[in-house]
């Protein structure tokens, strides 16, 4: 019986092009495309969703968005856990990934109520934000010795979340809330056929043989590892009222789903820029001086939104994306994949997800819903002040340390 190719036939008109193509570091830049595209539409839309379709206030969308975080204190180191162990390096993602799928099915489509909602909106969203944790990390190790660098696979994923902002926005605008289902588990679909079609089987070099309990009091005792987590944590947080309620802000504004939508691409397409000048940026500046800018860029940014401006002015404050989210992320990045062994990578990873965007954007999110709901705009303004005491703690991590960093 003919073997069907994984990639289309015309990739393999060019052998070089092929080559790239049937890399290792494109298969998982794929993935992480499909992931983003779905993170696209449901950061985006799906707390106008909840209200617009099941009539939610602001404190329980906070609520349900909130749970799923909180939740990745635990989930979050038993599937790190068992990502490092698994025999297969990629099996973790498939089975994650058809989960996902079948999570948001019965979300969508069973879940009634505000504790039905809360109880199916928990297992479909921990799910999917388990994932990224994982795709990072193993992105990070594609691209470390692939054709192109972790840079151009983030901005590839980022193009991916910047098409689901647009498309999500003209959708929503032409055929009401119900598109945001249409487009998630389409492209949950497409996550499938990545991670089941595209991605080989590919045992680990050697046993994963980390100490899982000692693994993690390890990283916790490392004094470093904490004011990582913590200081990139809050400055992450504080984009809790942003992802949860900039939408029912400007929806509140008069502005329409479609400009939502190229509001959020805009910012994402500046991240991209900034992401593919990475090369040239690290060259110049460490990952520490990164995240401090983030903090910086962050507390400008809540500082001016909670006057809840209108007209060109939000459209520099999107760029500002760039600072707040994206360099503190890839110095936080660049941190851990420098400083932590491979075995330990994907460890490394779900925690600095479970107690940096588990425990603090959780929380952000939650006190967001009630400030929503009180002060409505205003709310950035305490967004801008969780910033500013991330970026007091990242000046830490510029400081010179003892022993010398393992590189």
């Amino acid at each position: 019986m003919r073997r069907l190719p994984v990639w289309p036939d015309v990739v393999r008109v060019n052998p070089a092009l092929a080559s790239l193509f049937s890399s290792r570091a494109a298969r998982v830049t794929l993935v992480m495309s499909a992931l983003f595209a779905a993170s696209g539409v449901i950061m985006v839309f799906f707390p106008r969703w909840l209200e617009g379709e099941r009539g939610l206030t602001g404190a329980e969308i906070g609520a349900i968005l909130a749970l799923a975080q909180f939740g990745r204190v635990i989930t979050g180191p038993l599937i790190a856990m068992w990502a490092d162990a698994a025999p297969d390096k990629y099996a973790p993602l498939r089975i994650m990934s058809l989960a996902t799928l079948g999570a948001y099915g019965v979300f969508f489509f069973v879940a009634d109520g505000f504790w039905g909602l809360l109880a199916l909106g928990f297992i479909a969203l921990t799910l999917s934000q388990a994932m990224t944790p994982l795709v990072e990390a193993a992105t990070l190790q594609a691209t470390a010795q692939g054709r192109f660098g972790y840079g151009f696979a983030r901005g590839v994923g980022s193009i991916a979340f910047i098409c689901a902002n647009v498309a999500g926005g003209a959708l929503v605008a032409r055929f009401g809330l119900d598109a945001v289902i249409a487009w998630v588990l389409a492209s949950m679909l497409a996550l499938n056929c990545a991670t089941w079609f595209g991605l080989p089987k590919e045992p680990r070099p050697t046993p994963a043989t980390v100490r899982r309990g000692a693994a993690i009091g390890d990283l916790l005792r490392r004094r470093r590892y904490l004011i990582l987590i913590v200081s990139c944590g809050l400055i992450q947080s504080a984009h809790g009222f942003y992802y949860g309620f900039s939408t029912l802000v400007w929806r509140g504004q008069g502005v329409p789903p479609d400009m939502v939508g190229l509001l959020w691409a805009f910012g994402v397409a500046v991240e991209v820029a900034f992401l593919w000048s990475l090369s040239l940026i690290e060259r110049r500046i460490s990952p520490e001086t990164l995240i401090v800018w983030g903090a910086a860029g962050g507390v400008l940014r809540w500082a001016v939104l909670g006057f809840a401006p209108l007209g060109f002015v939000l459209w520099p404050l999107q760029a500002l994306h760039t600072l707040s989210f994206a360099a503190a992320h890839v110095g936080a990045m660049r941190l851990l994949s420098r400083e932590f062994a491979d075995n330990g990578a994907a460890m490394a990873q779900m925690l600095y997800a479970v107690l940096s965007g588990g425990v603090l954007m959780g929380a952000s999110t939650l006190l967001s819903g009630y400030l929503y709901d009180l002060v409505g705009a205003q709310g950035y303004w305490a967004m801008a002040v969780i910033a500013l005491f991330g970026g007091g703690l990242a000046l830490l991590l510029r400081a010179p340390t003892r022993s010398a960093t393992p590189r």
